[in-house]
């Protein structure tokens, strides 16, 4: 507590003159096939730093509230808010795009996007299986077009456990148990033959070409033109065109708006602010200056099926958000696809944990991505 007292001191007596705010946000993961995909983007607002408070201004930037993300659900017919949640999960096979989050299992499949059950929070997703952990229980279920459970396995609080797409390890204080998995049940085994996690679909992806007033989209089997134009109201600065990129979806183009950073300050009634824009893929960008929080635009994504479509996605309001995307309609069942028990040998499951191996800006790179923006701002 008496680290904390100097910096809490110099906070109180600089707030009167300095205040500053802003948010930064960046795709964590675009994971889904044929008409369906899951678009995480982790949301970071930032604050001031009071241990650089002495220096006006400075964008010391610190993470309010990281790392947590939004979560979208697109189909052809346009994008949906599905909520606002920490350390989601989601897979993409034949026969669906997964989802858990907050304790909840979705399957999304050829547009339908449907609930199929709740395990606890904290639970591990390696498809085709989900290990939910209860008051002295471990529960196993398998992932279809069904989530059934499989079996069960005694765990105390001083135990851990570790999943992959054909085993389970629970270990405690007192040993390890180790086991097989397979669709009707769970088996004890004296060793593992084989560790490995599944292969998560993904759409391909292109940047846009700006060429003679038609922005070009192509993954080099698809080509889309697009009259440039059409986006131009939905947008700050043309420049944008250049940083939307395309994900190539099985019927359509989906259409994802830059990666967006905000930081503003104010010092004795002067205000400064930066808001940056880069680019998914090649993180090229530009920055726009002195934009105050009431003139913020909404954030649009567009669906391109021969008709350009926009999707409102969501409001900056200072250093939060508000949707603007329609709520995702949930139902009961949706069709099922094949069934397959294909396992891949590649190891790239997609999570938006703190292990998963596409992971957004939170932390040191937010921290790198605001500093610029500020640096940006003090050389004005």
């Amino acid at each position: 507590m008496r680290k904390l007292l100097p910096a809490l001191m110099m906070f109180l007596l600089t707030a009167a003159l300095v205040s500053a705010d802003g948010f930064g946000y960046e795709y964590s993961s675009i994971t889904g096939t044929g008409d369906d995909v899951f678009i995480f983007i982790e949301w970071t607002p930032t604050m001031i730093d009071p241990l650089c408070a002495p220096r006006p201004c400075c964008y010391n930037e610190v993470p309010a509230d990281c790392c947590h993300y939004v979560i979208f659900y697109a189909n052809a017919s346009g994008v949906y808010y599905v909520g606002y949640t920490y350390d989601p999960v989601a897979f993409s096979h034949e026969n669906g795009t997964y989802l858990l989050s907050g304790g909840s299992i979705y399957r999304a499949y050829r547009g339908c996007f449907q609930k199929l059950g709740d395990v606890s929070e904290k639970a591990k997703l390696a498809f085709p299986y989900i290990a939910a952990q209860f008051p002295g229980r471990l529960e196993v279920y398998h992932l279809n077009c069904t989530m059934d459970r499989i079996g069960s396995v005694k765990l105390s609080p001083e135990c851990t456990f570790q999943l992959s797409s054909r085993n389970l390890i629970v270990g405690c204080p007192n040993g390890t148990e180790q086991f097989n998995l397979t669709p009707s049940g769970i088996f004890r085994v004296s060793s593992v033959d084989r560790w490995e996690l599944m292969e998560s679909r993904h759409p391909s992806m292109a940047e846009g070409k700006l060429e003679n007033g038609t922005l070009l989209f192509s993954n080099g089997s698809r080509t889309y033109r697009i009259p440039s134009e059409k986006f131009l109201p939905y947008l700050y600065d043309e420049r944008e065109l250049k940083l939307l990129t395309g994900v190539f979806m099985e019927d359509y183009l989906l259409i994802l708006p830059p990666v967006m950073g905000y930081a503003y300050c104010v010092d004795n009634g002067t205000f400064g602010s930066s808001l940056g824009f880069s680019s998914i893929i090649s993180r090229s960008g530009f920055v726009i200056y002195d934009i105050k929080p009431e003139e913020f635009k909404p954030v649009y994504a567009f669906i391109y099926n021969g008709t350009l479509k926009p999707a409102p996605l969501f409001l900056p309001e200072g250093s939060y958000f508000r949707p603007l995307a329609e709520n995702v309609t949930i139902r009961e069942k949706c069709s099922c696809g094949a069934d397959t028990e294909t396992l891949s040998e590649e190891v790239n499951l997609t999570t938006a944990s703190s292990e998963g191996k596409e992971r957004g800006i939170c932390g040191p790179g937010l921290l790198i991505l605001m500093g610029l923006f500020a640096l940006l701002i003090g050389k004005r």
